[in-house]
Parts: structure tokens; C-alpha cells; sequence
């Protein structure tokens, strides 16, 4: 091997990217946005867990072998939960603020404490506690599950009326606002995951394609034409809709079906909304191939426009439990308005006129970006 015939190979190459300063700020500056987001996200604390308490409880009085004083668990039980754990906000309210709370996601489950639970819970040597869940995260349940039984514990091991040397039995009767016992995380998962390959794979087809036809000179060879700058978009963003839509149906059915994913709503509502994110995706991809020179600094936009629409768009942190600074960036990216879209029809059996806001972002993405990048290659074609 020849080091005179590898370094001004080297030398070119470096001097080549050097001279593209939009390639550079792809590369040095798009990875440190990227990591920043990612650190400030990982770091969050966990989840705060919100429950409702309907304390109707009106105690009893203990047997005159357990020393016949008055008691009343299910405050106790209130008490027990409190100290459990920092991440769980417990707060007493009626019933029907509890419920309109819970209907409205302020809260993410209910305990309902009726007027005989000490009484019960002395004569039967056990605990049953009646919960409602939000349901739209199975992790709630999971987790409050655990925190419960801790909680029910603590609240009788000191009544030697109640207790009979062994862990007391506590049986949690469920009920779910939206979903059921059998969604799982996958479920919980799943629209994220329909949304984000959706956009993802739609706007790498674009970008890539569209660029392929401004370097080979068609777009150029259009521009000669009495076609209109707006006109050529539509046109292509039929074009690659085509290819969008297949592709959006593939992954809806394969996650239903071959994944075994539950849902509740409209299965032609979830294909609407990703017909409308692929829409997006498209005029998203047409718009920033607009701004690069060759295939390469498309894929340095990746991290950019994906990347950081994964980390924000809700898929894998809730956008309300991100900091403040981040929450009006997070409601920027086109994706995050899918995501809850798609949540709520799959997770809570919303109808489209209850997503209607969610699919209107979408559709008002689309068209600004279809008049942005009209602009942008009228522009191009002007220069």
C-alpha cells in the first residue's frame, strides 16, 4: 500500500466535507441536540401515580379480645399509601369528583372505601378493596397492584383482632375505565409503535426519492414547464402516497394480528390518523430533501427530524411529565399529535370527532409543509 496515493485521497475527502458546512453542522452540532434531549428525558423521575380515595368508611369497634377500642381502617389503609412511596399522590375526594377527575385522566385510580369496609374487613379476617383504573397504562395497575397489598398489610398487622400470625389475604377487585386487565404494555406500546414506523420509514422513502429526482435534473425539466411550483408537489406527494399508505396497512395489520395487540376503537379510525401522519411524513420529507445536496445529509437529517420525534412525541415519556422548557417543543412535532390520537382510538375506544383536534394538527402539518416546500424549490429554481 502507497501512503502517497492514500493521503491526497484522505486530503480531498476532508477537504471536500470542510467545504460543505451544512454537512458539518450535520454532524457535529445534530448529535449534540440529540444526546441533550435524551439526557434531560432519561433522567425524569418515574411516574407519578395519582389516586382518589372515596372514603366512606365509618369504622367498628374491635372485638373485646382486641381490646374492644374504636378503629377505622380504611383510614389507616389512606395513611399506609401515603408513606409508601414519593411517587404516589393520594387525595380524598367524593365520589363524584373522583369520577369526573378520573374521566378527565386528573387521576390514574380510585379506591372506594364503603361505609362497613373496617367492619368487613374484622368479621371476614381479609381485605377487598374495590379499585376503578384509568387504564390507559397498564404499568399503573402493575404497580398500584403491589403498592396495595403493601398498604393493606401495614393498615391491620397491628389489630391481633384481625390478625392470625400470617400475611392477611387482600383481594383487589378491578374495574377499568378504559381498556382491561388484559392490556399489557405491548398494547400500551403499540400505537407509539404504529405511528413512529409509519413516519419514520414514509419520510426516509421521501426525502431519499425526491432528492433522487432533483439530482438526476426532472424537477429542474418541470420547472420549464407552465406546471406550477404547488402543483409539482401535490403531484409527487400522490405519487409517494401511493407507496405511503400500503406500507401504513402492512404495519397496521401485522401489530393487530401477527403481534396479538388488544384495542378498542375503530380499526378505520387508527388507519384514518395514519393516513394522515403518512400524508405528513411525505410533505416533511419533500420539504427538507429541499435543503440537501446528495443522499449523505439526508441521512444526517434522520437523527433530527426521527430521532428527537421519538424522544418528544410522548411514545416513551408522557409529554406532561416533561420539563416545562421541553413541553411547547414537544407539542411542535407533528408526530406527538398521532401518538395520542392513536392511543386514545386504540387504548380508550375514542370515535374521530373525540380525536377531531389531534387529526386537525395533523392535516394543518401536511398543508404547511406542502406550501413550504413550494416555496422552497421556487426558490431553488429562482437561485
Amino acid at each position: 500500500m502507497s501512503f502517497r496515493r492514500v493521503f491526497p485521497l484522505a486530503r480531498r475527502v476532508i477537504q471536500q466535507l470542510l467545504a460543505d458546512r451544512r454537512t458539518l453542522v450535520l454532524i457535529f452540532l445534530v448529535p449534540l441536540v440529540v444526546l441533550t434531549v435524551a439526557g434531560v428525558l432519561v433522567r425524569l423521575e418515574p411516574d407519578e401515580i395519582r389516586l382518589g380515595v372515596v372514603m366512606e368508611d365509618e369504622g367498628a369497634a374491635l372485638p373485646v379480645g382486641g381490646g374492644g377500642d374504636a378503629v377505622n381502617l380504611g383510614e389507616r389503609l389512606t395513611d399506609s399509601l401515603g408513606t409508601l412511596t414519593e411517587n404516589l399522590s393520594v387525595q380524598q375526594l367524593d365520589a363524584a369528583e373522583a369520577q369526573s377527575r378520573i374521566e378527565d385522566g386528573k387521576l390514574d385510580a380510585i379506591i372506594t372505601l364503603p361505609a362497613d369496609f373496617t367492619a368487613q374487613t374484622i368479621q371476614n379476617r381479609a381485605v377487598t378493596l374495590d379499585v376503578e383504573y384509568e387504564g390507559s397504562n397498564p404499568k399503573v395497575a402493575q404497580m398500584f397492584d403491589t403498592l396495595l397489598n403493601r398498604a393493606a398489610v401495614q393498615a391491620i398487622a397491628s389489630l391481633s383482632a384481625v390478625s392470625t400470625g400470617s400475611t392477611p389475604d387482600v383481594t383487589v377487585q378491578a374495574t377499568y375505565l378504559y381498556g382491561s386487565a388484559e392490556f399489557d404494555q405491548l398494547d400500551y406500546l403499540a400505537p407509539a409503535f404504529i405511528g413512529l414506523f409509519v413516519f419514520m420509514f414514509v419520510f426516509i422513502l421521501t426525502s431519499v426519492a425526491f432528492l433522487r429526482e432533483r439530482v438526476a435534473g426532472t424537477l429542474e425539466r418541470l420547472q420549464a414547464t407552465p406546471i406550477r411550483q404547488i402543483e409539482i408537489i401535490v403531484g409527487y406527494m400522490c405519487g409517494f402516497a401511493v407507496f405511503a399508505l400500503v406500507q401504513a396497512l402492512i404495519i397496521l395489520i401485522y401489530t393487530i394480528y401477527g403481534l396479538n395487540v388488544h384495542y378498542m376503537g375503530s380499526l378505520l379510525v387508527v388507519f384514518v390518523v395514519e393516513l394522515l401522519l403518512a400524508l405528513m411524513a411525505v410533505n416533511l420529507g419533500v420539504f427538507f430533501s429541499t435543503f440537501a445536496r446528495n443522499e449523505f445529509q439526508v441521512v444526517q437529517f434522520i437523527p433530527l427530524v426521527v430521532v428527537t420525534q421519538v424522544f418528544l412525541s410522548g411514545a416513551l415519556w408522557a409529554v406532561e411529565d416533561m420539563p416545562g422548557w421541553l413541553q411547547p417543543i414537544a407539542w411542535l412535532m407533528p408526530l406527538t399529535y398521532a401518538n395520542y390520537a392513536l392511543r386514545d382510538v386504540m387504548i380508550k375506544g375514542f370515535d374521530l370527532i373525540q380525536v377531531g383536534g389531534y387529526v386537525l394538527a395533523l392535516v394543518g402539518f401536511a398543508a404547511a409543509f406542502v406550501l413550504l416546500s413550494a416555496q422552497t424549490i421556487r426558490r431553488q429554481a429562482v437561485g
